[in-house]
């Protein structure tokens, strides 16, 4: 299998691994990413997902020589991976190294928060081979200025680490021997907070970023009445007065 799926205590964890082919994802890969996606979303159980991968590097993107092999390229490619993760309502923890080329960098950018290693490099080289990027234009363009995202996505330039940090694409950059112990930590502090109110936080800024700042502010207002009612907020409230540790139940 090229990657992998568990779940321990709330946390959902996908495991790319094809270390030998730098973590390119063949179309079985990209079938399995996808289903697993589907997977965490789906189940009650799963609070939070952690995206990580075996080897030196996260993921180079597509498995060129199978699709140079076809005989007329095309299907979906990383598409039902961006959208899987768009439509992911809980928090999810990406933790990279290496090389995080094309959809693997798409990857990193369609996660909630992103720690790579002092190492990695960023990038979208589709042009190099003669093909364009589903991810920088639907993801980088809009988190960078377009014109820094037209030359990266135009020369096929890679981002060190400390770069992908300044322009906002990362959250934390940390030596590669703290990368799970990071990954780890970031999510534990998730956890100990409401997974409701958690998710509520992601449905209200994501659905909202894009409309006018009145209508963000009555849409954020509806999300929230509607996470009052539930039996967390009253948890999370009445364990606050009694000044002890509230106990979650996700509904």
């Amino acid at each position: 299998m090229s990657v992998l799926y568990g779940v321990k205590d709330k946390v959902a964890t996908i495991t790319l691994d094809r270390p030998e082919m730098k973590n390119a994802l063949d179309q079985a890969g990209l079938d399995a990413l996808t289903k697993h996606l589907a997977e965490a979303r789906e189940d009650d159980g799963v609070w939070l997902l952690v995206i990580r991968a075996n080897g030196t590097d996260f993921c180079t993107g597509q498995d060129v020589k199978e699709l140079s092999g076809q005989a007329e390229p095309g299907g979906d490619f990383f598409a039902p991976i961006f959208r899987g993760l768009k439509a992911f309502h809980k928090p999810v923890v990406c933790a990279a190294q290496g090389l995080c080329l094309a959809g693997g960098a798409g990857i990193v950018m369609g996660s909630d928060v992103r720690i790579i290693t002092e190492t990695a490099r960023m990038g979208w080289p589709h042009t190099k081979i003669g093909i364009c990027s589903i991810g920088g234009p639907s993801s980088l363009a809009r988190a960078v200025p377009v014109n820094i995202a037209l030359e990266l996505m135009f020369t096929g330039d890679l981002l060190p680490a400390d770069r992908a940090q300044a322009l906002g694409l990362v959250n934390h950059v940390v030596p590669e021997s703290e990368l799970e112990t990071t990954a780890t930590t970031i999510a534990e502090k998730i956890l100990r907070n409401a997974p409701l109110a958690v998710r509520a936080a992601k449905q209200s800024t994501l659905s909202t970023i894009d409309l006018p700042y009145d209508e963000a502010v009555s849409q954020a207002h509806s999300i929230l009445d509607r996470l009052l009612k539930t039996r967390d907020a009253k948890e999370g409230m009445q364990a606050f007065v009694e000044k002890r540790r509230p106990s979650w139940e996700a509904r």
